[in-house]
This record gives structure tokens, C-alpha cells and sequence, in this order.
């Protein structure tokens, strides 16, 4: 079996998503403490920090164990009271979802019922499984999965931001009196951990992240078309 640990999926996703949480403590060590930079420390850093990188998934699920969305919202797009779908094209949908699998079948005769529900989410863990390779369904999946890491670290990123920038005034502040130096490097930490505190406040919200999300199940949906079917 074939593991791409660096594919576009755990690079833009879990790899990217982490490295925005774990800046202000890099940003904080190399430019406040000019003595550790060099690149044999600074690799080991960053390479220790990556390797804590890995845990974060892990240790989301465990914090988040309701999910942020519970809904299918793609399933719920298949539902005949959902108007994102015009009729027609909705029809269409049903006739193929009906031949993709013999398991699909109450699509034939699409109601309100809960087994409809039932077969709606169903028809959408076949859908994912069948657009792996779609390029657009796995652009949309890799920007909600970005946006949901962001949404879910988001009190761990303010916290961290908060924390380094009162450790730096603080810090920079006792250089002025017992050094009378103010470090010009020490006042770039604190104006990039500044701006990447208003990106967690104002860039990542709840309405981004359902934008997102209504997104990719969208197109999920959407892929229905492209599919092929099992006569």
C-alpha cells in the first residue's frame, strides 16, 4: 500500500493548518533570541514543532466530539424539500444515484421518509469514495478541510498569539531597563503575532467556514454526473 505523506491533502490541510498555529512560537524564538538562530537549532525546532503537527487531528477529535457540522449537509441536498437543485436536474440525479449501486434503489421512488434520509447519506459515502480522483470535488474537500482545522484551532491560535506577545512586551520591556536597548527584532515578533491574532479573530469565523462547507457538498453532488455507473 501506497502512504503519500505529502500529498496536496496532508500538506494544504493538516501540514498548513498547523504551521499557522505553531508561528508565533517560531516567530518568538528566532527573532527574540538571536543566539539559538542558527540552522542547525532552528531545524531542529521547526522540525520538532512539525513533529507535534501530527497529533493535532488526533487531538481535535478527542476536544470536538461533536463535529462541528453533524449534518450531511450533501445528503441533505438530495432531499426532494431542498430547492439548491432544480427539479429536472434533481431527476436526474435520483436515475443515476438508482443504477451506481443496487443499495441506491429507493432513489426510483424518492420520498420524505427516514429511509430515504438513511438512503440519501448513504448514496454520498458511496459518492465520496467514487470521486477520490475528481479534481474539483478535491479542491472544495481540501478548503473545507483548511477552513475546519483553522475553526477548530482557533482558541488554541488566540491563546498562543496572547500569550508570546505579553511574553515579549514583558521581556522586551525588562531589556529597556536593565539593558537600555530597545531590540528592533523583538517589536517585528510582536507586530507579526499582532497580525496573525487578527486573522484568527476576524479571517476564521463560523460563516467561512459553512461557506466552505455548503461548498464542497455542492460539488460533491454536483459529481453525480460524472460518475460511472455499475449496470
Amino acid at each position: 500500500m501506497k502512504l503519500d505523506l505529502f500529498d496536496p491533502y496532508n500538506i494544504r490541510v493538516r501540514l498548513s493548518s498547523s504551521i499557522i498555529l505553531f508561528a508565533p512560537i517560531m516567530i518568538t524564538l528566532f527573532l527574540c533570541f538571536n543566539d539559538i538562530y542558527t540552522i542547525v537549532s532552528s531545524s531542529i525546532i521547526v522540525f520538532i514543532l512539525l513533529s507535534f503537527t501530527n497529533y493535532i487531528p488526533i487531538l481535535q477529535r478527542r476536544i470536538n466530539k461533536s463535529k462541528i457540522f453533524p449534518e450531511d449537509r450533501a445528503a441533505k441536498l438530495l432531499h426532494l424539500e431542498d430547492e439548491t437543485f432544480d427539479l429536472l436536474t434533481k431527476k436526474r440525479y435520483y436515475d443515476r444515484l438508482s443504477r451506481m449501486d443496487v443499495s441506491l434503489a429507493l432513489f426510483e421512488q424518492p420520498d420524505n421518509s427516514e429511509e430515504f434520509d438513511k438512503c440519501c447519506k448513504s448514496a454520498i459515502v458511496c459518492l465520496r469514495a467514487k470521486t477520490r480522483d475528481n479534481h474539483l470535488v478535491q479542491e472544495e474537500n481540501i478548503n473545507y478541510g483548511f477552513c475546519k482545522n483553522l475553526y477548530a484551532n482557533k482558541k488554541a491560535g488566540i491563546i498562543l498569539c496572547v500569550a508570546l506577545n505579553t511574553f515579549i512586551f514583558i521581556y522586551t520591556k525588562h531589556l529597556f531597563i536593565t539593558q537600555a536597548i530597545k531590540p528592533i527584532n523583538n517589536y517585528v515578533a510582536f507586530v507579526l503575532n499582532l497580525s496573525i491574532l487578527i486573522f484568527w479573530g476576524f479571517g476564521i469565523n463560523k460563516k467561512v467556514l459553512e461557506e466552505t462547507a455548503d461548498r464542497y457538498a455542492k460539488t460533491l453532488v454536483e459529481a453525480i454526473d460524472a460518475v460511472s455507473l455499475t449496470v
